[in-house]
């Protein structure tokens, strides 16, 4: 019965706070998600058609493996299942927030949290501000993956208290979901919780003796993770092979603005890197302001002297959001990261009250959480990281590791929280909680005494208007910190009379649980509110523009360049096969052919304002046959030297590193000349007949089929990117050598005379993959079947008698 209340309210808390999805039929407008849909156009139309799923798209970046983008496993369906029944068939987003309930009041009842507290702990970790302004932003697989941390680390802590069996199954299980999920950055993450509680673990089992104990239960959990891994290991390996040749791998350039190593660029890595003392939003929200271009304050004391300025209405909001809306030295934010004063106060008791052991490792995972999260900002420590600690330059957004922290504040407070309403009430006990107590208020005070925001820059800003943002911004952090203070009064006052036998257990939960939901709902509902829902049918991003639908007259296969920021947008993707899109890792030859040339050849277009066979070389070989230049109908512009889809050329030049590969694009028409690194493929002649005829006749994501005919042995290109895994082709159904092309285009040579050429897309990683994760799905759903089975067995025997 608690647990079907525990579940009723977080179902009840789910809806209600997303309610226009279920009431009015609206959905959450969510930036990557329509990013994601559009990137995934083709992908899901062909999987709608065929019922297969297609393993490559053209819809971004020229071409690229769907991997990454919107790939279905047909041997996760038992794993898809339990995820469903997990989450009680919510739609997303109120899902992923179910899910994190749900994981969170689990692991805190298995640390030994009443359940009426873990009900309360449960609805702080899925209502933090951090994971709500996620969802928010579309950042469902991340937020998806948070969600199942708890329930790996609840399993793990069953098997290390000898809860063998329980314990494998709820670490095998919500280790499959948390791979399922497939944003390895949390879960790289959650690894390091859990290396640090191991070592813990390790220390005390030394100290005790108990060494074999220890092994025992690192060899249940390493069944559990070969179970999880092997029914996800389809996304490990595609992950993991593309990865190599992903903006994740190592750039084949050694030019000198190239950082020749394996991983993420350290600019790139560290550009979302928290202040140092912007974690104190922990405890006071709007301690910089909130969110970026979003104030939600009244009346200004900027707002006034724009207005004796007699600046317009429509300006004044302009600069009070720019001004006030968020001014920490993040390029930008959602939101702030909150996880409610109440919660920092029960950490700040769990340090008094907790046992030694769970107090080392969850303070180590905080102060680790925060140190990350700071990366640029505290180069000493996160530099060290990122050159040395495995995998770590994989990742970017460091701010993100402020999980590691809400993780533990969470954990942490209610442990503390449980020990202290445990022990008998005594002068000791009330010293320590009235310490505790004047810690956090002492802090929230400091806060107010000594806050000093950063003032505006720019020498030509009048001194009333710095003067009166200064003054502004001081009043938020006020307010914010008095806000604080009052609710971290009110658990106290609670606790004490608790404490005292004032209060009864179920009042007292009751009005803990709930100021701590009202603290944080009255926060997350600046982030998530109305204005942030809209019905499916009046959803902009996937509407046409007019230059799209004059484009779309043309039914052959070509690339479109659409010239507004075509890079970082994936709505291009959603009508046609795009030169540019939105994803996190694209292959890495075809980044840096952004950046060393089509980024010039965008330019010299924009800039000359025409199109010729000098700016658009490389964008010509891509088979660029249309540019976007606007919206109207007449912004479709059309490249009339594009290469084609296919093309035989006259000569070959030949060079010797992929430095001078990427060079040689800047001089060298590549309708009739190949560029090809010798020291990586190699042609039979520099000198071939180019007046041969090849063309697509038959196009589909896995499979393209020419038709060419040429007198003599001739080296064709083909306007497709080059993969090194999975490509295979075939000249009259013998297979043939793909060549790289141009960096990143394929070629073959084709001897004389008439020939069908098909290439296929065929990797082992997928179709090997999907049967290895068949087995990994039936294994799960025996172990989870078995361990019911015996479960169930134990709570039906008998109680013996006394």
């Amino acid at each position: 019965m608690p647990h079907i209340i525990a579940v009723s309210i977080f179902l009840v808390v789910t809806i209600l706070f997303f309610h226009p999805v279920i009431f009015e039929g609206k959905k959450i407008q969510q930036n990557d998600i329509n990013q994601g849909v559009g990137s995934a156009s083709e992908i899901i139309e062909y999987r709608e058609e065929t019922g297969k799923e297609a393993l490559w798209t053209n819809s971004m970046f020229s071409g690229m493996p769907a991997y990454l983008i919107n790939l279905r496993w047909s041997g996760e369906t038992i794993a898809n299942t339990i995820q469903k029944i997990y989450s009680l068939y919510l739609p997303t987003s109120l899902r992923e927030t179910f899910i994190a309930f749900l994981s969170f009041y689990i692991l805190l009842l298995v640390f030994g949290v009443r359940w009426q507290l873990a009900i309360a702990g449960a609805l702080a970790y899925g209502l933090n501000t951090f994971f709500l302004v996620s969802i928010e932003a579309g950042h469902i697989w991340k937020v998806r993956a948070i969600a199942y941390m708890p329930l790996v680390m609840a399993g793990i802590h069953l098997v290390f208290r000898r809860k063998w069996l329980v314990g494998l199954l709820a670490m095998s299980v919500g280790m499959t979901l948390e791979l399922l999920s497939n944003h390895l950055q949390i879960t790289y993450y959650l690894l390091l919780i859990v290396i640090i509680y191991g070592l813990v673990q390790l220390g005390y089992y030394i100290r005790e003796n108990k060494l074999i104990d220890f092994g025992k239960a690192v060899g249940i959990l390493s069944i559990g993770v070969v179970i999880a891994i092997l029914a996800t290991i389809g996304k490990i390996w595609t992950t993991y092979e593309y990865g190599k040749y992903s903006t994740r791998g190592k750039s084949e350039l050694t030019s000198a603005e190239t950082d020749n190593v394996t991983g993420l660029d350290r600019d790139y890595v560290f550009g979302w890197s928290s202040g140092t003392w912007e974690s104190l939003t922990l405890i006071v929200p709007h301690l910089y302001g909130g969110a970026s271009g979003r104030y939600g304050g009244k009346d200004s004391e900027l707002s006034q002297v724009l207005r004796q300025n007699n600046v317009p209405r429509n300006q004044i909001e302009q600069y009070e959001n720019g001004l006030l809306g968020y001014w920490g030295s993040q390029p930008f934010v959602a939101g702030p990261v909150y996880s409610s004063v109440i919660i920092a106060f029960l950490f700040v008791l769990g340090i008094f009250f907790a046992d030694k052991k769970y107090k080392v490792w969850l303070i180590s995972v905080f102060v680790l959480g925060l140190m990350l999260s700071w990366g640029k900002n505290f180069e000493v420590f996160n530099y060290l990281m990122y050159d040395y600690f495995p995998g770590y330059n994989k990742f970017r957004s460091v701010s993100m590791t402020i999980i590691l922290s809400i993780f533990a504040l969470n954990l942490l407070g209610f442990i503390g929280l449980e020990r202290l309403l445990k022990k008998d009430s005594n002068k000791e006990l009330l010293k320590k909680f009235f310490i505790a107590s004047g810690t956090i208020i002492g802090l929230l005070l400091l806060i107010a005494v000594f806050a000093n925001p950063p003032s505006i820059e720019g020498e030509q800003i009048p001194q009333a208007v710095r003067s009166a943002v200064e003054q502004d911004r001081v009043g938020i952090i006020r307010n914010d910190v008095f806000r604080s203070v009052f609710y971290v009064l009110i658990a106290i006052v609670l606790i004490y009379f608790y404490l005292k036998n004032k209060l009864s257990e179920l009042a007292f939960t009751i009005l803990l649980g709930g100021f701590i939901l009202l603290d944080l709902w009255l926060i997350d509902t600046r982030y998530i509110n109305s204005s942030n829902y809209i019905k499916p049918e009046a959803q902009e991003f996937f509407n046409p523009l007019e230059a799209d639908l004059k484009i779309q007259e043309d039914n052959s296969i070509y690339r479109v360049l659409n010239l507004r920021d075509p890079f970082n947008d994936a709505s291009t993707s959603h009508f046609h096969f795009s030169i540019g899109g939105y994803h996190g890792a694209k292959m890495k030859r075809y980044a840096d052919l952004i950046s060393h040339q089509l980024v010039d050849e965008i330019q010299g277009i924009m800039q000359t304002q025409k199109i010729s066979p000098a700016n658009t070389n490389m964008l010509s070989a891509l088979n660029t046959k249309y540019l976007i230049a606007g919206t109207g109908a007449n912004a479709a512009i059309r490249n009339q030297f594009a290469n084609g889809n296919a093309w035989f050329v006259d000569d070959v030049k030949l060079v010797n590193s992929p430095d001078e590969e990427i060079a040689a694009l800047d001089n060298t028409g590549l309708d009739s000349i190949a560029v090809i690194d010798n020291t990586k493929f190699k042609v039979g002649q520099e000198n071939y007949n180019g007046s041969g005829t090849i063309e697509l006749v038959d196009y589909k994501p896995n499979e393209l089929t020419y038709k060419s005919s040429n007198e003599g042995e001739g080296l064709a290109v083909f306007s497709e990117i080059y993969y090194p895994v999975g490509w295979e082709a075939t000249i009259d159904g013998q297979p043939a050598e793909i060549l790289r092309a141009d960096y990143v285009l394929r070629a073959l040579q084709i001897p004389a005379g008439d020939h069908k050429i098909v290439f296929t897309f065929q990797p082992k990683s997928y179709y090997v993959g999907n049967k290895l994760v068949w087995l990994g799905n039936v294994l799960l759903l025996v172990l989870v079947v078995g361990a019911f089975f015996f479960i169930l067995k134990d709570i039906k025997k008998p109680v013996p008698s006394e």
